[in-house]
């Protein structure tokens, strides 16, 4: 008797997926969920959260070797797809960072936040991206477009004993940041500033930070492309002191549907020391850099 069958697939079982058929698939159902989503206020609910959960595993989940063709079909709608993935993920933080600012037991109300543990995979991942350099974890740290609900800059500050200084363009989400901060009781290790980085000169109090911190954090939706992140982070080197290190968030595969992709060509004045391209839950791709000498 043997385990082996000379039939490719066992009566009353569909046959498996060839890659052009995975392709046309995922890509049919990227294009129906941006339908889906632009009927929305794209606001937290079920509806919107189902379709926003669906996004996101397929893009961080793929059937195997469809990427390529996949990008390429839906190449007219990823931009739209990006803006819907970034509006959403504006309106959640604003949603969980008000939840989390006024419950009776703040702590708990972040655990109930779904992405949490993804926060903590990620900056382990990117403090062992440091590690594998040869650099020593982080003691203060400058986190740009750190939003609502400025999970990233928490965790360094309460899990890894950094001083973390919070950057957003945006008055509202640093006072919102501010509030989940106090309620966490981690405003001791944790502040932050207003400050656009699209400004052609950087604010004196703002380019100070950036000359005092051993890293700086450039989050995935600050710049929405490679030119204005490029030009933004030649800005940030003219202020950086020399042992200044740059973390630079990014995307990879269907991932760049979610977020824009940085690849190390796109940052001239930045070399380049890793590039890190996860395959778990965690969405960002990480870039470790340094200004270019």
């Amino acid at each position: 008797m043997t385990t082996q069958s000379s039939r490719t697939t066992a009566p009353g079982f569909p046959a498996p997926r060839r890659p052009r058929d995975s392709v046309a698939a995922v890509a049919t159902r990227l294009v129906d969920l941006r339908r889906r989503l632009e009927r929305t206020d794209l606001r937290p609910a079920p509806d919107t959260d189902a379709a926003f959960g669906e996004l996101v595993g397929l893009c961080c989940f793929p059937p195997a070797g469809c990427t390529e063709g996949v990008l390429e079909q839906v190449a007219p709608h990823s931009n739209a797809l990006r803006t819907l993935a970034a509006t959403g993920e504006g309106h959640m933080e604003n949603h969980w960072a008000g939840r989390i600012a006024a419950a009776p037991d703040p702590r708990a109300e972040l655990d109930r936040f779904p992405y949490l543990g993804n926060y903590h995979d990620l900056v382990r991942l990117e403090l062992a991206a440091l590690t594998a350099v040869g650099l020593p974890a982080p003691r203060r740290v400058v986190v740009l477009g750190s939003g609502p609900l400025p999970l990233t800059g928490l965790v360094l500050a309460t899990g890894h004993g950094a001083q973390v200084l919070h950057v957003d363009r945006d008055r509202a989400a640093v006072a919102a940041g501010d509030a989940v901060t106090a309620a966490l009781g981690a405003d001791g290790r944790v502040r932050s500033l207003v400050a656009d980085l699209d400004d052609p000169q950087l604010s004196p109090a703002l380019a100070d930070e950036l000359g005092r911190a051993d890293l700086v954090l450039v989050g995935a939706l600050v710049g929405p492309d490679a030119a204005t992140k490029a030009a933004i982070t030649a800005r940030l080197t003219s202020a950086t002191g020399p042992g200044t290190t740059l973390l630079v968030r990014s995307a990879a595969g269907l991932r760049t549907l979610l977020y824009p992709e940085i690849v190390p060509a796109d940052l001239p004045a930045l070399e380049v020391l890793l590039e890190m391209h996860p395959r778990t839950d965690v969405v960002n791709s990480v870039l470790v850099a340094r200004a270019a000498t």
